[in-house]
C-alpha cells in the first residue's frame, strides 16, 4: 500500500513526493518503498504476477520511476479512499490468479531494521494463513507506552506455526492516553497495530462479502470498470470495515525494531540505526553547529544550521521551504500543510 500523503514530514514530504518515496538518514539512504520491496526478496518472487503496489494516479509515475515496471505491477486508484477499497481491489487481482493465493498486505512507508526477525515471523504467519481461514495480523511487540499507535488486545493462544505462538485477537483498541498505554505495556496482552496483514484471497473476499457487501455490489454493477466502481466503494479503513467486526482474527507477535515513522519525532526511536544521533539531538541532513542547544531534530541537506540556546525543536529545510516547530507539536504539522495548500499549493 503506497497511497499515503505523509503530511507530518512536510516540507521534505509533499503531495507529489510523500514519505514512502523518501529516505532518512545520511549518505543517500534507500527510500522506504524500495526497502519494503527488498524486504521480501527471496520470499516473494520478483515479478508482475506476484508483487503489486496500490497507489493513486497522482503518485503512479513517481513510484514507477523508483521501482520500475519490470518486476512489479502498479495499481493506480482513481482517488484515495482509504485502505479497504485498495485491499479489496488487490484481493480481486490475486483471486483471479489463485483463489487460495496468500496476500501479504504491507504498508510501504514503515521502518523494519531487523529483516531476519521479520522474515521469521512472516514465514510463520503465512504458513498459518495457508492452512486456516483466518485473518492474520502481525502485531508489533511494544517496547514503550506509546500513545500514537492503536493496539491489538490479544487473547488465548490458538496454536503454533513454525514454533511461533498464534493468538486470538479479542479487540482493536484506539490510541490510548499515557496511563492506559502504561497499563497495556505492563499487562503483556497488547500489541501495536502495525497495519500488516496476511490471508488467502478467498478468505478476505468472503469477509468483504459478509461485512461490507456494498463493495462487491459496487464492483459488479460497474462491470469491473475501475473509474465507475471506485466512487461507489465505501471510503474507510480495513480496520473499521473488516477487522474490528470479524470473528476470525488472529495475530503473530513481531519483534523486529518496527516503527511506522509517523512524524519527525519518530526518528528519535530509530536514530541509532540511522546513525543520526548527535550532541544536538538528531541530525538526518546537513551540518549543525550548536551552543547550549539539545534535543533538536535537524534535516537540512547541504546546509549549515547554527543553533543557539535552542531546545526540543524540529528544523527542516527542503527546496525553498523551511519548517521550525516544537517537537511537542509534531503531530500538528498537518495544520501547517493545510495552510500551505491554501496559500502556496505548489509547495505542498
Amino acid at each position: 500500500m503506497a497511497g499515503g500523503s505523509g503530511t507530518r514530514f512536510w516540507p521534505k514530504s509533499t503531495a507529489n513526493r510523500p514519505k514512502q518515496l523518501l529516505g532518512f538518514g545520511r549518505d543517500n539512504p534507500e527510500t522506504l518503498i524500495l526497502q519494503t520491496l527488498r524486504r521480501f526478496d527471496g520470499i516473494v518472487e520478483s515479478s508482475r504476477e506476484r508483487r503489486f503496489i496500490v497507489t493513486t494516479e497522482l503518485l503512479k509515475s513517481a513510484i514507477e520511476d523508483q521501482v520500475g515496471t519490470k518486476d512489479v505491477t502498479t495499481l493506480a486508484e482513481p482517488a484515495a479512499r482509504n485502505t479497504a477499497p485498495c485491499i479489496y481491489w488487490a484481493a480481486r487481482e490475486v483471486f483471479l490468479r489463485d483463489p487460495k493465493g496468500i496476500l501479504l498486505v504491507m504498508p510501504s512507508d514503515h521502518y523494519i531494521p531487523n529483516r531476519e526477525a521479520f522474515r521469521k515471523t512472516l514465514s510463520a504467519a503465512a504458513a498459518w494463513a495457508r492452512t486456516h481461514d483466518d485473518l492474520v495480523t502481525l502485531g508489533v511487540k511494544p517496547d514503550r507506552p506509546e500513545t500514537g499507535y492503536g493496539y491489538l488486545k490479544t487473547g488465548a493462544e490458538v496454536g503454533r506455526s513454525e514454533g511461533m505462538p498464534c493468538g486470538k485477537v479479542d479487540a482493536f483498541v484506539e490510541k490510548p492516553n499515557l496511563t492506559r498505554a502504561q497499563e497495556f505495556l505492563k499487562s503483556g496482552n497488547y500489541l501495536w497495530n502495525g497495519g500488516m496483514f496476511l490471508w488467502k484471497a478467498e478468505t478476505i473476499l468472503c469477509a468483504f462479502d459478509s461485512l461490507m457487501p456494498e463493495m462487491k455490489l459496487a464492483w459488479e454493477s460497474a462491470k469491473g470498470v475501475l473509474t465507475d466502481a471506485y466512487p461507489k466503494m465505501t471510503a474507510t479503513s480495513i480496520d473499521y470495515g473488516i477487522m474490528e467486526k470479524a470473528k476470525n482474527v488472529v495475530s503473530f507477535s513481531l519483534d523486529a525494531g518496527w516503527d511506522d515513522l509517523g512524524s519527525w519525532t519518530s526518528l528519535e526511536s530509530v536514530a541509532d540505526v540511522l546513525q543520526a544521533r548527535a550532541d544536538v539531538g538528531i541530525v538526518t541532513g546537513g551540518d549543525v553547529l550548536s551552543v547550549d542547544s539539545s534535543g533538536n531534530i535537524v534535516d537540512a541537506p547541504g546546509k549549515l544550521v547554527a543553533l543557539l540556546g535552542i531546545n526540543d525543536l524540529i528544523v527542516v529545510h527542503h527546496g525553498d521551504s523551511i519548517l521550525v516547530a516544537r517537537k511537542e507539536r509534531a503531530q500538528d504539522i498537518k495544520l501547517i500543510v493545510d495552510q500551505v495548500k491554501a496559500k502556496f499549493p505548489t509547495k505542498a
